[in-house]
C-alpha cells in the first residue's frame, strides 16, 4: 500500500514537472512588460474611478446633511 502510493506520487510529480516545463508556454520578456503596463494602467483607472465616485458622494452627502440641519 505504501509502495503504491509513492508510485502515485512520483508520477503526480513528474507529470507535474512535465506540464510546467514542457508543455507551457511562457511569455516573453516584451510580452511580460506589456501585459504588467496593461495591468498598472487599468489599476490606476478603475482607482481614479473609485477616487471620484467616493469623494462626490461623500461630499453629496455632507451637502445633503447641511441642507437638513
Amino acid at each position: 500500500m505504501f509502495l503504491r502510493s509513492l508510485g502515485f506520487i512520483r508520477t503526480f510529480w513528474n507529470e507535474t514537472i512535465t506540464e510546467v516545463f514542457v508543455k507551457a508556454s511562457w511569455p516573453t520578456g516584451k510580452e511580460l512588460v506589456d501585459s504588467t503596463l496593461v495591468v498598472i494602467t487599468a489599476v490606476a483607472l478603475l482607482g481614479a474611478v473609485v477616487f471620484f465616485c467616493d469623494f462626490s458622494l461623500s461630499n453629496f452627502v455632507r451637502y445633503a446633511t447641511d441642507l437638513v440641519r
